[in-house]
């Protein structure tokens, strides 16, 4: 019986003790995921909500910050002022996010916060901000049109090379720390009634002997020309007091410390010299590149800085002798950096032939006016490290202006010569051909080539390219640390293209696969009046298509290689039957027309 009284006065303390605390895990499930009992913020009640509600509450105290104007006196007069119209932020989200963390407790370690809110409130403020820089503004802007007498500092003008002066005068002025104050407080608070915008009287900080002597600068610098003279370049420039005036700058400082600026304006002596400055400004000398095609020498002659005239050392200089005796330096540096520095040119290493590719053609063809055309366009041209190069940007539409004449050309996979428009500049594509297997051999990186669609023997086969407007094209890119210069040369039976560089000392292999994928030459019909009826006569047997890959084989000086395959289905030649009339054979629809030119 003892037993059970001794466990009964300890049990019932402990029952006692533990209820609060299963109040409270009660409490913290029941209303897990909504703010305390005991938090506002901005005096705003938000207890007990979900925060996208408490969230909605609060912006609410934005919008209505936001809703009305305030008003300011001013010596009198009432001025407006909206609270957007100085950029007040109130920043609910951080409240929010305090309001969220001040909560944020463990099981344990959040029944001490939990047993406190019953007794207390916490409230969490809102950030309101405003632009300082908006308040001077406006304060600035009410006090000119407020105040008939105010404080005035003085002003100095230049009119027709003469120095007007307006001397200073004491005066009204809005006490701008004040003043912040209670526009700041009356728009963070929601104050709508009107406030005093307190003034003061202001003295002048500057006496009119401050402003004789301002004065008295400004006529010594526009008193007489200035001579500036540079030894080693043998310039001479003579600025005139009207250009000088043009260019004085007059700054009545009164914040501390108080002072008068006169100087020139850089930019107005910059715009006024202009014309005579350009007189001294040299511009660099670019890096040559000279090419011999016959020997495959390169030789470089050295870029060289430009000059210019120091606009910030000439306005400095102008200052100072205009005021001390008016002859002095005229500034010119040799600063002016070509596009391709000596340390860029070093960089290169040794310059020499990469590769080059030959083929040849007939004499005397419409087409080789063409290809010599093409060449001498593209010749000399220099592709500089990390530069794209495409054939048709340099050359351009093939036109009979530019010298083009009319050939053969592959249209839809067939060869057609030579009364269409597409037929300007016929014959390029051997142009096409050899600058590619350039660009092969060189290692530079292909970003467009194709070849023709036919296979014709006396190109490399699956390593050749055809050209047309604005594509198919010849495009690469030159990834290496030099220029590429491109040299062109032919005779009267040959086309060569050269590409003088240095591509890291790569070697380049080309291995061609055994043709595969065998296809039945395609048919093609056309018309010949001359044949009799229902009969046909095959001009041309065609030849099979097939597939092959040409792969280009990269070997680095540090024995590593590369291998890039490129893959080609030529179609064949198209076998060619005449029959009498496409209109009365029963296969007409068979008969092939040239289609209409590319435009």
């Amino acid at each position: 019986m003892k037993t059970s009284r001794t466990l009964l006065f300890v049990v019932v303390p402990l029952l006692i003790l533990m209820l609060p605390l299963a109040v409270y895990l009660t409490d913290r499930s029941v209303n897990s995921g909504i703010l305390p009992r005991n938090v506002s913020i901005a005096g705003i009640d938000v207890a007990r909500l979900l925060p996208n509600a408490a969230f909605t509450v609060v912006r609410a105290y934005e919008d209505d910050l936001h809703a009305e104007p305030s008003l300011f006196v001013v010596n009198g007069r009432t001025f407006e002022l909206h609270p957007g119209d100085i950029g007040l932020v109130a920043d609910v989200d951080s409240a929010m996010t305090d309001v969220i963390t001040s909560n944020d407790h463990g099981v344990f370690a959040g029944l001490i916060p939990w047993i406190k809110s019953f007794s207390s409130n916490t409230d969490i403020p809102v950030m309101v901000t405003v632009d300082d820089q908006a308040i001077d503004d406006y304060l600035e802007r009410w006090e000119t049109e407020a105040i008939r007498t105010p404080a005035f500092e003085g002003d100095i003008e230049i009119i027709d090379r003469k120095v007007r002066i307006e001397y200073p005068n004491a005066g009204l002025r809005i006490d701008r720390e004040a003043a912040h104050a209670v526009v700041q407080t009356a728009l963070i608070v929601g104050q709508r009634d009107a406030l005093e915008i307190p003034l003061i009287d202001r003295p002048p900080v500057f006496s009119e002997n401050d402003l004789d002597a301002a004065a008295a600068t400004i006529e010594d610098l526009i008193d007489g020309p200035v001579t500036l003279h540079n030894a080693e370049y043998d310039a001479t420039l003579i600025v005139l007091p009207s250009e000088l005036a043009t260019a004085v700058t007059i700054d009545i400082v009164t914040t501390s410390p108080a002072r008068i600026d006169v100087g020139l304006d850089p930019d107005i002596i910059a715009t006024t010299l202009e014309s005579r400055l350009a007189e001294f400004e040299q511009p660099p000398v670019e890096v040559q590149i000279d090419t011999s095609v016959a020997t495959g020498r390169v030789s470089i002659t050295y870029p060289e800085n430009g000059t210019r005239v120091d606009i910030d050392a000439l306005t400095e200089e102008l200052y100072e002798v205009a005021l001390s005796g008016g002859q002095g330096n005229l500034p010119i540096v040799a600063d002016v950096e070509p596009r391709v520095t000596a340390e860029q040119i070093e960089a290169w290493g040794p310059l020499g032939l990469v590769s080059s590719f030959t083929t040849r053609h007939k004499p005397g063809e419409p087409r080789v006016t063409n290809i010599q055309l093409m060449a001498r366009t593209v010749d000399d041209s220099i592709v500089w490290p990390g530069e794209t190069f495409s054939i048709n940007d340099e050359v351009g539409q093939r036109t009979e202006a530019k010298g083009y004449v009319r050939d053969g050309a592959i249209i839809n996979g067939v060869v057609y010569c030579c009364d269409l428009p597409t037929n300007v500049g016929g014959g390029v594509s051997q142009f096409g051909t050899t600058f590619y297997n350039a660009v092969f051999f060189g290692g530079y990186e292909d970003i467009e080539h194709r070849p023709h669609s036919i296979y014709f023997s006396k190109y490399p086969e699956g390593r050749e390219a055809t050209l047309g407007f604005p594509h198919p094209d010849v495009v690469f890119r030159n990834d290496s640390d030099a220029p590429v210069i491109i040299r062109t040369a032919y005779t009267a039976s040959s086309i060569t293209v050269l590409f003088f560089g240095n591509n890291g000392g790569l070697k380049v292999a080309s291995v061609l696969s055994d043709r595969r994928d065998f296809t039945e030459p395609r048919v093609s019909y056309e018309e010949n009046a001359e044949l009799s009826p229902g009969t046909e006569k095959v001009v041309w047997e065609g030849a099979e298509g097939w597939t092959v890959t040409v792969t280009r084989v990269i070997t680095y000086p540090d024995s590593t290689v590369d291998r890039e395959p490129f893959t080609w289905r030529y179609q064949g030649n198209a076998k060619k039957i005449q029959i009498s009339s496409c209109s009365a054979a029963p296969d007409s629809a068979r008969c092939t027309k040239p289609p209409p030119p590319t435009p």
